[in-house]
């Protein structure tokens, strides 16, 4: 990941919590599976859309160190939507039993099933056209295990 632009950077730019809000009713807490999560602060009903990812779309084979510079999301193995500032979806945490899961068109993000209010937020982020080269590097170690 690259590095996270410091508090008092945020603190300038009006956003005391280091990132874009890109979710509605959804805050940043500790997270049981990693660092900090994303939690609904609202029940969500089952096929509910969350949002649309938003970033722009970059051949890997163009800009390859977005892969481990910047906050993305796989459209395919060669093509990602990234995002240069830190947002909620970065915070969105990987889980094998999501409640999230992003549609085919590969930015709509609905719930798979009623979510309820406090609950994290999860995406199952090998279910992402993930490139190659990031599962066979250090960073993506952890996708090629259970996640808890």
């Amino acid at each position: 990941m690259a590095p996270v632009p410091s508090d008092a950077m945020w603190e300038n730019l009006g956003r005391p919590h280091g990132h874009l809000r890109t979710i509605a009713d959804a805050g940043l807490r500790r997270s049981a599976i990693h660092g900090r999560g994303l939690f609904s602060t609202r029940a969500r009903a089952a096929g509910e859309r969350v949002v649309t990812l938003d970033g722009q779309r970059v051949r890997l084979d163009d800009l390859p160190e977005a892969l481990f510079a910047l906050e993305w999301n796989a459209i395919s193995p060669e093509v990602l939507l990234v995002r240069p500032l830190r947002t909620s979806y970065g915070y969105i945490n990987h889980a094998t039993e999501p409640n999230l899961a992003i549609a085919a068109d590969g930015v709509t993000v609905s719930t798979v099933r009623s979510i309820a209010a406090g609950e994290e937020l999860t995406l199952d982020y090998t279910a992402q056209p993930l490139p190659p080269r990031y599962l066979d590097a250090p960073e993506g170690a952890y996708l090629r295990r259970p996640a808890p």
